[in-house]
């Protein structure tokens, strides 16, 4: 039982850890998350346009639109 405490506390503490990274990566004065932004919504438009049945046309002009307008606000 004690391993187990000490064992999800290791887990919460390395978690914290790479967040903490993550954010200074990322949100400190970074040039890489608008980039990321963009990717993340060119990503989403094909796992949309290989899941949908073309009617789904407004959902790409929105994520689209969204993506582009998140990047550039960022900066």
């Amino acid at each position: 039982m004690i391993w187990h405490v000490h064992n999800e506390n290791f887990i919460l503490d390395s978690t914290r850890i790479f967040m903490k990274a993550f954010h200074l990566l990322l949100f400190n004065g970074s040039f890489i998350f608008p980039e990321c932004i963009l990717i993340f919504g060119l990503i989403l438009l094909l796992l949309i346009n290989s899941n949908s049945d073309k009617n789904d046309r407004p959902w790409f002009y929105f994520i689209s639109a969204t993506s582009l307008v998140i990047s550039i606000t960022y900066n």
